[in-house]
């Protein structure tokens, strides 16, 4: 499966599973499980996540510091003003509304590791591609969470389930 619907179950799911029950495979499939009868996502979406995928997330050493980390954002919605000369020069002395949804974002004392989750169905050859395509977006989250929370960013990433690989940005 791909596309739209895919992506839809993917972010709902790792917007709503308990991450602190998603040691493995089977405990990710309990918690989809659970987001079907507690009415989180449909069982049409939950027959789209590719429970691997997201369990091989969880494997990851990033995955396993979030697992148990008491600041971890999902799905986190801002809107801030900036200046528009940043995405536009005809734009200069003009302030612009940005409207954003985080996926996910670990905030700690010295600062905060943003992700950005994708679905896209990528090979090693178009990762850097779709890397090109992501980066803006990421560094807009970024700029966002830094100036909301006042912190510095130490890392952004990428997480591409398709290849289960983390692309710093």
């Amino acid at each position: 499966p791909e596309g739209k619907d895919l992506r839809t179950a993917t972010h709902a799911v790792m917007q709503y599973i308990q991450y602190s029950k998603c040691e493995n495979e089977a405990a990710v499939s309990r918690e989809i499980d659970r987001l079907v009868s507690e009415n989180y996502i449909t069982a049409d979406q939950a027959k789209l996540v590719n429970c691997g995928q997201i369990a091989d997330f969880f494997a990851t050493d990033f995955g396993k510091r979030i697992r148990n980390h008491p600041q971890v954002l999902r799905e986190f919605k801002f809107s801030i003003l900036d200046s528009g000369s940043r995405y536009d020069p005809s734009l200069a002395g003009e302030q612009v509304l940005l409207q954003g949804v985080v996926d996910c974002a670990l905030l700690e004392e010295d600062g905060i590791t943003v992700i950005d989750f994708k679905t896209d169905r990528v090979s090693d050859s178009t990762l850097p591609d779709a890397v090109g395509r992501y980066r803006p977006q990421v560094d807009v989250y970024a700029d966002a969470l830094s100036r909301i929370y006042g912190r510095k960013i130490k890392a952004k990433y990428l997480y591409f389930f398709k290849l289960g690989q983390f692309v710093e940005v």
